[in-house]
């Protein structure tokens, strides 16, 4: 009976073996143990601020290792969880207990590790580890440089800043860009080991669009991952600095013309007053590529008037829109010519083109300066100007003039008239008042008006004199800007009376010899001879006709008239003939349509 339970408890123990190896293996043992340094001081400067350790064992193992020294006892995790043969851990000398860094002092080092069939190592000594304390700790970031500091990031993001760093000890990195106390853009986050890194910066924010002009501050945000229990919020440091300047905060006009090709009316005038003619205007736009865009009517100043069309994706091609003269508010436009602005939208980024056809808004309320007009001009570099409607921003130049629409300061600004149709308030301290002084005239003198981009060179070299007999003509201060409009005195240049040259017209559908004499201020007759015409054959479309330059004859004196009875074959030429008179004299006497056919028997008043 003995020797069967023995037998019984042997075969037993065997399938016990087979069914739960652990039980059956060996016991783990430590092979191998190193520490990159002997010495280590929180935040180490002249010595390291951390220490890798690195432990192999025979059998795969998880557990820990523990500082013993000072009366203090900390543990240095190796993996808490998985199970494996080498570990490999970096660390600083820090107390998990009491939060704060390890004294200094001798630690001895013991392993506490486990396998997989629990078995334990227990206190296997592994060596020594020395804390000291460090004068002057290193930060976790140096030998920072910000190359360039200033640089205009491109659309398509051409252009970077390269920020090369030196990390001390093991981090968990990201790039942060801040701006007024606001984090505009944050890089990806990165786990790195201490060494030579490089960041970059492509100049745009957390939506991909390129940033405005300015100065922006450059933060490293990090979690230092040499602790047991790594932080789970970031800390940052400060980095230095980059000024972001011409940089593509708009898409670039090159790429708007690229997509946007045109953009017109399809009429001049819009007058909506519900006569049904002119009560709205049509325009189109055409695109060279499938595009998001929307579309405004903006002002004289650049200013939006109304929102036609809203982030709306369109293909290639033509594509309409009408506006009715009304404003963001639904109130009548005031008089004056407005444009097509077109945005468009590429992912994050958005720029504006205008184009130059425009359409004259009349029938409307009309922004007037004083009279007599007085002007203010711009002595700030830039002023900033609140416009109609809806107070937009306009920005003006140094040297700007504009009207005064009154004379009283209202908070602090003057009301002016920006452009056409275009009313503003400016600061009244980026301004000073024109003082109009009036010029005596000088015998051979002229007056000339200032136009835009005119200086006193130019002037001087366009009348063929110098600028200081400018200035002395008109009591300038050559120091100060000349403004558009302003009225000087010049040496009268004395030129050749220029030869007038004809004007050649080409017949369109519709014009007959009285519409187009009508257009130039001429007679029939002088277009007749100028050109050997037969009045009395139709015009072709194409044909080249010499509007004479000369001017027209007077008229001889009126004498009683004659009534002539219109016969078969008559037409205003052969009657002018007879008569001696032109086919003008017979068409303004008689209210005539020449275009229209005369017929037999109608009563004609010859002037003689």
């Amino acid at each position: 009976m003995t020797t069967k339970f023995v037998r019984i408890f042997i075969l037993l123990l065997l399938a016990t073996g087979v069914s739960f190896p652990q039980f059956a293996s060996a016991m783990a043992e430590v092979t191998s143990f190193s520490q990159s340094s002997g010495t280590v001081a929180f935040q180490g400067n002249s010595v390291p601020g951390y220490v890798t350790f690195e432990l192999k064992t025979s059998e795969p193992t998880r557990g820990y290792i523990l500082a013993v020294g000072n009366g203090i006892q900390t543990k240095i995790n190796l993996s808490t969880m998985d199970y494996k043969t080498v570990h490999k851990m970096d660390w600083v000398p820090w107390d998990d207990t009491k939060k704060i860094p390890l004294p200094a002092g001798e630690y001895q080092l013991k392993a506490y590790m486990t396998d997989q069939g629990y078995n334990q190592i227990s206190g296997y000594p592994l060596g020594k580890l020395t804390v000291v304390s460090e004068t002057s700790p290193k930060p976790l970031f140096d030998q920072v440089a910000i190359n360039p500091a200033v640089f205009a990031p491109k659309y398509g993001g051409a252009s970077t800043v390269q920020i090369p760093f030196n990390l001390n000890r093991p981090a968990e990195v990201q790039l942060s860009i801040w701006q007024n106390g606001s984090e505009i853009y944050a890089g990806s986050k990165m786990k790195l080991l201490p060494g030579s890194h490089s960041v970059s910066w492509n100049g745009t924010d957390k939506a991909g669009r390129i940033v405005a002009d300015g100065n922006y501050d450059v933060h490293f945000k990090y979690i230092e991952t040499a602790y047991n229990y790594p932080a789970t919020t970031q800390s940052a440091q400060k980095a230095g600095a980059v000024t972001v300047k011409d940089g593509d905060y708009n898409i670039p006009q090159w790429r708007l013309k690229e997509v946007v090709k045109d953009a017109v009316f399809t009429s001049d005038v819009i007058s909506p007053d519900g006569d049904g003619v002119n009560d709205t205007v049509t325009g189109q736009f055409t695109l060279a590529e499938p595009a998001k865009v929307s579309i405004y009517i903006a002002n004289a100043a650049g200013a939006h008037m109304k929102n036609l069309v809203t982030e709306q994706p369109f293909q290639a091609g033509t594509h309409t829109f009408v506006w009715d003269g009304t404003d963001f508010m639904g109130s009548k436009a005031v008089n004056g010519n407005y444009f097509v602005k077109v945005m468009v939208i590429e992912g994050a980024n958005a720029g504006y083109i205008s184009f130059a056809d425009s359409v004259r808004f009349e029938g409307g309320y009309e922004f007037k300066a004083l009279q007599p007009e007085k002007r203010v001009r711009v002595i700030a570099e830039t002023a900033k100007l609140s416009v109609y409607p809806m107070d937009q921003g306009y920005t003006a130049v140094k040297g700007d003039t504009f009207p005064l629409m009154s004379e009283t300061i209202e908070n602090g600004k003057y009301q002016v008239l920006v452009k056409e149709g275009v009313s503003g308030t400016i600061n009244v301290n980026d301004v000073e008042l024109v003082v109009e002084t009036t010029v005596p005239t000088v015998p051979n003198t002229m007056e000339y008006t200032v136009v835009s981009g005119d200086t006193l060179w130019k002037i001087a070299a366009k009348f063929n004199t110098t600028i200081s007999e400018i200035v002395a003509l008109n009591n300038l201060d050559p120091n100060k800007y000349l403004y558009i409009g302003q009225k000087l005195q010049v040496p009268a240049t004395v030129s050749p009376e220029p030869t007038p040259q004809p004007v050649i017209h080409t017949v369109q559908t519709g014009d007959t010899l009285w519409k187009i004499a009508q257009k130039y201020g001429k007679t029939i007759d002088a277009i007749v001879k100028a050109n050997n015409l037969d009045p009395a054959k139709y015009l072709y479309i194409g044909q080249k006709i010499t509007i004479p330059s000369s001017t027209t004859t007077p008229e001889p004196p009126l004498v009683q008239p004659v009534i002539h009875t219109v016969v078969s074959g008559d037409t205003l030429w052969k009657i002018s003939v007879k008569y001696g008179t032109t086919i003008d004299a017979i068409v303004k006497a008689n209210n005539l349509d020449p275009a229209k056919y005369l017929y037999i028997g109608q009563k004609i008043t010859i002037l003689r």
